[in-house]
């Protein structure tokens, strides 16, 4: 069996089991959901296996801008923003959820993510964000096998408000 089917069948399974990080509420640094009648601008981005269209983003403190995640690959992808020792964190809770589910046998629907969004294989996701000023960060599928695949890339803060 191929890596990334056995990356991909393991994802089915952990996009069942719930866990702190994907409870309605938690979101990672950078910023908060956004109000959308504040956004600024639209950034479209084109989700593959295993890229993103976007390599990096520039924004402004406290820019909103909603994000329409096109996922045209074979496998589900995440959206998120975060620092990156968020990331590293998120990643390493993905792959020990993969871990208890195999273990359990369990499945229970997972919550969405505030920092984000999961995007099936050829569907298409919104979400809306207002960034506040972080170091280190970064938009990246924290799915295991994706991040270390290259799926992230930095933001960084230009030009005042």
């Amino acid at each position: 069996m191929s890596f990334r089917r056995l990356a991909v069948g393991a994802w089915a399974l952990a996009i069942a089991m719930p866990v702190s990080a994907h409870e309605p509420g938690h979101s990672m640094g950078g910023g908060k959901p956004g109000d959308p009648t504040r956004i600024t601008r639209t950034v479209e981005v084109r989700a593959t296996d295993n890229a993103f269209s976007l390599k990096s983003l520039q924004v402004r403190e406290g820019e909103t801008v909603r994000f329409v995640i096109r996922n045209d690959g074979f496998e589900a992808h995440e959206f998120l923003i975060g620092t990156a020792h968020e990331h590293a964190e998120h990643l390493a809770m993905m792959k020990a959820m993969i871990e208890r589910q195999k273990k359990t046998g369990h499945a229970m629907a997972m919550d969405h993510h505030d920092s984000g969004v999961t995007v099936l294989p050829g569907e298409t996701a919104t979400f809306v964000w207002t960034f506040a000023r972080a170091a280190d960060l970064q938009f990246a599928c924290d799915i295991p096998g994706h991040y270390e695949d290259g799926m992230h890339g930095a933001i960084s803060f230009g030009g005042g408000r």
